[in-house]
């Protein structure tokens, strides 16, 4: 037999043996196809709704509202009256509306378009007495909102894989078995993996602010010691929960698609590139049981909005619970 023969032999082997491990590896093969059905059955869920609006008119209360409202490319947001002057502030909403007794309070941006033609609209089509309230404010560079969601975007996936997949790697080495055999206790290992990941994760997350900000030079009103304080908190939630996913994981195919199974939520539903503000009710709500949206919501507040300690506390508290369910469940669950 030729020399060509037997390598293409040996090619064969190879490929068969490793085809029949992949196969055998149930776990990895189902998730692999299963995964895309996941994506966009999601996909067609979250962008389920009416094609998006030409104006958006925010109500602070819901009784009697204008004619205006029910004009075709208007949408209607209800929110308070801070929360709707504040978007008004940044142009996320063009007009706001509240009904009193018999007459209608509304305000506009001073330096928006699309509020002055539907003030227009309003004093034309609205019989009743009317009294007139106006914000100023630049609207958001799509740059400046996106920011938070790349930043954490990158921390999700270092503490995640950074953590998750090299746990596995150690237990499917034995590199874990022969760890056990020293004094080492679980918490001490698991600890010092969460102490190595964060400081290596808030390295780069710092690396990559400061860098872009020098080239883009995006909005930062809010408090440079509380973005830490939520890049810290969010870190330590996205580590933690990767331990408790590699705490018993042995295949490395089976935790790559937990690690996915994962983030994919997070990608899509926690803000990153998109807001969820015109999804269905229950998808933002799905979105408060993911700890990357906490940290988003409240890295954007402060960089933003110039939030203080006080309007993140409940992001804060919720990405404490986060780390205290992961660590336990880790230190509960994990096997040498």
């Amino acid at each position: 037999m030729s020399a060509i023969g037997r390598s293409l032999r040996r090619m064969k082997a190879v490929f068969i043996a490793r085809s029949l491990e992949y196969l055998r590896d149930r776990a990895s093969f189902g998730w692999n196809l299963v995964f895309p059905v996941l994506i966009v059955f999601a996909l067609a869920v979250v962008f389920s709704g009416p094609p998006r609006a030409l104006f958006t008119v925010t109500a602070v209360a819901s009784d009697n509202l204008p004619e205006l409202v029910e004009f075709p490319g208007v949408e209607t947001i209800k929110a308070d009256r801070n929360k709707a002057l504040d978007r008004l502030s940044r142009q996320q909403t063009d007009l706001v509306i509240e009904v009193v007794d018999d007459s209608v309070n509304y305000w506009v941006n001073g330096n928006s378009a699309s509020g002055a033609i539907l003030e227009l609209l309003l004093r034309y089509t609205e019989s009743r007495p009317l009294a007139r309230g106006e914000t100023d404010g630049d609207a958001i560079r799509y740059v400046d909102w996106v920011v938070p969601g790349i930043l954490g975007m990158n921390m999700m996936y270092s503490a995640l894989w950074g953590v998750g997949y090299v746990v596995v790697r150690y237990r499917q080495s034995g590199y874990l078995r022969r760890l056990k055999a020293t004094p080492l206790t679980k918490f001490e290992f698991l600890s010092a993996q969460v102490l190595s990941r964060l400081l290596v994760t808030l390295t780069a997350s710092t690396i990559v602010f400061v860098g872009t900000n020098l080239v883009l030079d995006y909005k930062m009103v809010g408090s440079i010691g509380l973005l830490l304080l939520i890049a810290l908190m969010g870190g330590l939630a996205m580590i933690t929960l990767g331990l408790a996913i590699a705490c018993r994981t042995e295949s490395k195919e089976f935790a790559d698609g937990l690690l996915n199974a994962v983030t994919f939520p997070m990608l899509l539903l926690s803000g990153v590139w998109f807001s969820l503000d015109g999804s269905p009710e229950w998808v933002q709500m799905l979105a408060q049981v993911l700890p990357l949206t906490h940290v988003l919501e409240a890295a954007r507040a402060v960089m933003l909005d110039n939030a203080g300690f006080t309007d993140i506390a409940t992001h804060l508290a919720v990405l404490v619970g986060f780390c205290i369910v992961g660590m336990g469940l880790s230190i509960k669950l994990f096997k040498w």
